[in-house]
């Protein structure tokens, strides 16, 4: 019988809770007849895409990344360009690429899909020189991730805390993006250009984003009146922020952002900054997936 190579690399760092666990999980659930397991773990930024790498040429058919959707980011830009298939079991405080790709929350569930998921093949963003599978940032969003890559404590009530208590007071900024070749000024409270649909913990920012659809979804909210805060976060984790008068979104294959200082942004989550202008284009069907047979 073929068996299929497949690596776990955990973050011992995502999400808030232990990890001790995890891998005596993935050893009792995965089916050993027909999977050779290997379980590796993350030492440093960047760690997991070198393990990814390494474990492409190692002839790996899976590599699953165990984290939240920094992990994901990391592993999968190890696999770029290589036949290796992403897995993905999510612990992260938001896990957004999960919850799109209908990928179960629930630790176990998630290990099983990896004992008989489907392959898909889905679309990725190149940013600069840097691999996005997810969402790219320079709003509010942004802002919170750099935010939170500082609080004391991780998780999910950590994540909410920051977005509650600054959402109605952070300022709007102006920004010139080419989209395309079209140029638009606009005073942004987000900017978001999405590969996937959300944030994370269902905090859908596109709700029409599709990752096989070979194009990249923006995401515009202008600076909206305090008051209403409270029912744009509802309409966000309510899959309807598109109905919002303050909301506008596009589509485009290629992004410039204007930039002619530092500006703060995310990639998938993590905090970045961004020296000079942001330049995003669409990856069509670059990255293979393992989801659930349903999907």
């Amino acid at each position: 019988m073929t068996t299929t190579k497949v690596c776990f690399i955990i973050n011992p760092r995502s999400g808030s809770k232990g990890k001790e666990h995890y891998e005596a999980d993935i050893l009792r659930t995965i089916d050993r007849n027909k999977i050779d397991v290997s379980i590796r773990y993350t030492e440093a930024p960047q760690h997991a895409t070198a393990i990814a790498a390494q474990c492409a040429k190692e002839d790996f058919n899976i590599v699953v990344a165990v984290g939240g959707d920094g992990s994901v980011n990391e592993t999968g830009a190890g696999l770029i360009g290589t036949n290796t298939t992403l897995g993905i079991i999510p612990t992260g405080s938001g896990n957004g690429m999960a919850r799109h790709l209908k990928i179960p929350v629930n630790f176990i569930k998630a290990v099983d899909v990896i004992n008989r998921c489907s392959i898909e093949l889905i679309d990725s963003l190149a940013v600069n020189d840097r691999f996005c599978i997810g969402t790219i940032g320079v709003g509010f969003d942004a802002y919170i991730a750099h935010l939170f890559s500082k609080a004391d404590a991780r998780g999910y009530s950590t994540y909410v805390k920051l977005v509650l208590s600054k959402f109605s007071k952070y300022p709007g900024k102006d920004y010139t993006i080419q989209l395309d070749g079209q140029l638009i000024q606009q005073n942004c409270f987000l900017l978001t250009f999405a590969n996937s649909s959300q944030f994370g913990n269902n905090a859908v920012i596109a709700p029409f984003a599709d990752v096989k659809d070979g194009i990249i979804d923006i995401s515009i909210m202008k600076k909206f009146p305090g008051y209403i805060a409270p029912s744009l976060i509802y309409r966000l984790l309510h899959n309807s922020i598109h109905n919002s008068k303050y909301f506008s979104g596009y589509k485009a294959k290629e992004i410039i952002i204007k930039n002619p200082t530092t500006m703060e942004g995310h990639i998938d989550g993590e905090p970045v900054l961004f020296d000079g202008d942001i330049k995003i284009k669409i990856l069509p069907q670059s990255i293979s997936v393992a989801v659930p047979i349903s999907i």
